[in-house]
């Protein structure tokens, strides 16, 4: 579907915390420690011993992202313009 795409710059992992804070059936939510945004993954994604609940710690190497390129990919423009719109529209019809 997609081009491959190289990174150019070192990989720099850092490990970052977080807080799980919501679990579904098939995802999880965390909160990144450090007031840095949340993530939101696949459960199957998880590494655990334990079934997941709200409010345990957890743990993970991140790297930087890097962009690929200076123009954005006009397919993924034109998706996220899709969804924005079919957002506000069901946004209205429910008020």
């Amino acid at each position: 579907m997609g081009t491959e795409h190289e990174l150019k710059y070192t990989s720099s992992e850092c490990m970052y915390e977080g807080v799980i804070v919501e679990v579904h059936d098939g995802s999880v939510a965390i909160d990144l420690k450090g007031r840095l945004g949340q993530l939101r993954i696949p459960k199957r994604m998880i590494i655990s011993n334990y079934d997941l609940k709200v409010g345990q710690e957890v743990g993970f190497l991140m790297s930087y992202p890097e962009v690929f390129d200076e123009e954005p990919v006009p397919h993924y423009v034109q998706s996220i313009e899709r969804q924005k719109r079919l957002r506000e529209e069901r946004k209205k019809s429910q008020t």
